[in-house]
């Protein structure tokens, strides 16, 4: 899920309280939303972030919850009998017309393929969500607290299972991105009572074998004890490091410099910060002269990730360009309420279409982390936004949808304050395909019209998978297979830290 992030106490998601899987929450117990419609204050690139307040329940980029219990002995995968999978369609009606063909999927209750108990090694604690899960050929790997597991992506069957280096450390951030068969994770000593400690050491993991390649320690302004958080920007080979003190580009093979991150930095401008997925997008805040006449600017940046240059440059009014919620479709904005949203060329860096003052209506959450919004994708023009809608009582989580063209919003979907919608990137195709939980309901997996936002359901799992999953489950496409992922137990009986579901498409 990201899943893209830790909650130490400086986190731009604070900490959860444990709560019921999927349990409507009254209004009076409502967590108070971010009044900058992003989760935290900012105060610059490349400092400190300041202690934020607690996005909606559910949303936001990775945020920690905390889970009562403790690790017990490993215990084998659940594996569901695959014989046992019912699709049960009713219907399937192809539709032939001068526009094209139309098709119609009617799907009934689809077991899971296997599942993964959390009751094993480094599960059922007080943990972190992360968005490291990576696939192989084989394999799917899911990064917890502890350390890397990979699991037969057809069986469940465990393949390997690497802990962190050293002991007594704690997983706080890992991108989802793992080119070359190699996942980066970030780590640091845990907190006292399973709290969040320090993040500020990286490592590097085959996921062919699980072999450590190499790790390395950064410097962390970490005053009070706080945890200050580390930011992971990984795009291909590259891997851009930033804490409040340091700055890095690292080679994901064997942890040598990239490149040099000062002499990549534009004249004029301050650290910038780094943003990874299919893109490396630098944002830079700029001064052209002195603090009080000079000209200010901020710019938004493509960075080749072998030489570290900028193949585009985009230049933006002062504050414009300070966030990238996007970086495949390229999507930047502004941090707080009423600002504007950016959409800009991936080949070319000009002005695709501005998304006017989104946040007037909606809270768009991300997390300085260096991976992209994780509720945020685009499928061909539509770009697709899990969110909150401002006012009203409760949260009011919805999904919207924006024409990335004209940068007009086309649809939304029936907001209700139990509901869920996470877009599933990296599908290979520009169907809305997007996973669906609500509260004492079945999860589902909906295709959305990109017309008229007409949902249809293409199929539906137990409502046990969504019980056993703990507060904070993430959806992951690999190969017309979604994996379910988190890494705190839930509060059943039987807890899952992983699920395979199969889908009807």
């Amino acid at each position: 899920m990201s899943t893209n992030g830790p909650v130490p106490g400086t986190n731009p998601y604070g900490q959860q309280p444990p709560m019921p899987p999927q349990a409507p929450v009254p209004p009076q117990q409502q967590p108070p939303m971010p009044p900058q419609g992003y989760g935290y204050p900012q105060q610059g690139y490349g400092y400190q972030q300041q202690q934020p307040v607690t996005p909606p329940q559910g949303y936001g980029h990775g945020y920690q919850q905390q889970f009562p219990g403790a690790p017990v002995p490993a215990a084998p995968p659940r594996k569901k009998n695959t014989g046992l999978i019912v699709l049960l369609v009713v219907a399937l009606v192809v539709l032939g017309g001068a526009g094209g063909g139309a098709w119609y999927l009617l799907a009934g209750s689809t077991e899971p393929l296997w599942s993964v108990s959390s009751k094993t090694e480094w599960g059922g604690s007080s943990e972190q969500e992360v968005d490291g899960t990576w696939f192989t050929d084989k394999a799917v790997v899911q990064t917890l607290a502890g350390g890397v597991k990979a699991y037969d992506r057809a069986t469940g069957k465990k393949l390997w299972a690497t802990p962190l280096p050293g002991a007594g450390n704690q997983a706080c951030v890992a991108p989802s991105g793992s080119d070359g068969g190699i996942g980066i994770v970030a780590y640091g000593a845990s907190g006292v009572g399973g709290a969040h400690g320090k993040c500020d050491h990286v490592a590097a993991f085959d996921l062919g074998t699980g072999k450590e390649l190499w790790h390395k320690r950064f410097k962390v302004k970490d005053e009070f004890g706080s945890g200050t958080k580390l930011a992971l920007a990984r795009t291909g080979e590259a891997v851009v490091v930033r804490t409040d003190l340091e700055q890095v580009a690292l080679k994901a093979s064997d942890g040598s410099t990239a490149w040099d991150v000062k002499k990549a930095a534009p004249k004029g401008c301050y650290p910038g910060t780094y943003t990874g997925g299919r893109n490396l997008i630098r944002l830079n805040a700029c001064d052209g002269g002195d603090a009080f006449s000079g000209e200010k600017w901020s710019e938004a940046s493509l960075i080749d990730p072998a030489t570290g240059k900028a193949r585009w440059t985009k230049r933006f009014g002062e504050d414009e360009a300070e966030i990238v919620l996007s970086s495949s479709p390229i999507v930047i904005s502004a941090v707080g309420q009423g600002v504007d949203v950016f959409a800009l060329d991936e080949k070319s860096g000009e002005l695709r279409s501005k998304l006017p003052k989104i946040t007037e209506k909606y809270y768009a959450l991300t997390d300085d982390n260096g991976s992209p919004m994780r509720q945020a994708a685009g499928f061909g023009n539509i770009f697709l936004l899990g969110t909150s809608e401002r006012g009203g009582e409760g949260e009011s989580r919805t999904l919207v949808a924006y024409d990335l063209d004209t940068g007009k919003e086309l649809w939304k979907a029936p907001a209700a304050d139990a509901i869920q919608y996470m877009p599933l990137r990296e599908t290979g195709g520009e169907r809305l395909l997007v996973y669906v939980t609500e509260a004492t309901k079945q999860p589902k997996l909906v295709e959305f019209d990109p017309k008229n936002g007409a949902m249809t359901t293409v199929a539906e799992y137990p409502e046990e998978v969504d019980k056993n999953l703990g507060v904070g489950a993430w959806p992951f496409w690999h190969k017309d297979t979604i994996y379910v992922t988190t890494v705190g137990a839930s509060m059943s009986d039987t807890s899952y830290s992983l699920v395979a579901l199969p889908t009807a498409t």
